[in-house]
């Protein structure tokens, strides 16, 4: 099988797979870098106060030239993911071949999702009926949410499983514990945040209203604080990306031979 029809089907060499991570890594936030640099001075990008997906919107306020460079950055990710997410079952089919079968199935879904909120951007286009494109957008970050939320922790059970079962003695705890410590860290506490802003922001509404005064909604009020949903949604999506690598880098490349059919 030639190098390129192995990558695809997620059977990399280990200094294949490292090199096709650095080029992910590169490509990927090399596109994200020129986009935003591009992105115009006068609409004032921040994490503060943008969501990621600005970068990709075309309404005169965000990035009516240049969102494409956006698109192409996220069509690619999802992309290069899914011959990771098949390297992952390869992996995890040492442990259990059905359990590494719905991790990589909820990885594809998130996958999908992520190639989807390229293709539509957040905006206000119309697509099909009553369905805008950030109708569209919107669901589909919702199934990058879904499918790597529930895959990591899919494949954490898994891993707690082969820890009491001894299944495969391949896997190196102390190198797969950092990665899933640091995005359930900064994913938890961005949780944390937003649900605590809930309180705040009702809290805030409900003295607004017997003092008269008016406030703003929920999202206006956060920003520039670090209750901002933007800049947690950044932070989430930027610590995503570093735990896919380094979870795929920290994997065995040695298993069993059950899991090389």
């Amino acid at each position: 099988m030639d190098l390129l029809g192995r990558c695809i089907k997620g059977r990399f060499e280990p200094h294949e797979l490292r090199r096709y991570l650095a080029f992910e890594v590169l490509f990927f936030w090399g596109l994200i870098f020129v986009c935003w640099n591009l992105y115009p001075k006068e609409n004032h990008y921040s994490i503060m106060t943008h969501t990621f997906s600005f970068l990709g919107a075309f309404a005169p306020q965000h990035n009516p030239r240049w969102w494409w460079i956006f698109t192409i950055a996220m069509i690619f990710w999802g992309t290069a993911t899914i011959p990771l997410a098949l390297y992952h079952r390869r992996r995890f089919a040492a442990i259990s071949r059905w359990g590494a079968a719905i991790g990589t199935g909820l990885f594809l879904i998130g996958s999908i999702g992520t190639i989807l909120v390229g293709i539509f951007p957040d905006d206000r286009m119309m697509i099909i009926g009553n369905w805008r494109s950030t109708d569209i957008h919107a669901r589909a970050a919702l199934l990058i949410a879904a499918g790597f939320t529930f895959g990591i922790l899919w494949y954490a059970l898994l891993l707690l499983k082969n820890l009491v079962f001894k299944t495969n003695r391949f896997f190196n705890y102390r190198k797969l514990a950092w990665p899933y410590l640091f995005w359930i860290t900064l994913t938890g506490v961005g949780v944390y945040f937003q649900v605590k802003w809930g309180f705040i922001y009702a809290d805030m509404k409900a003295a607004a209203k017997i003092s008269g005064q008016q406030i703003g909604s929920s999202w206006s009020e956060a920003m520039n604080t670090r209750y901002s949903f933007p800049l947690w949604e950044n932070i989430v999506i930027y610590t995503l990306f570093i735990f896919l690598i380094w979870f795929t880098l920290v994997l065995p490349s040695e298993t069993t031979d059950s899991n090389e059919n």
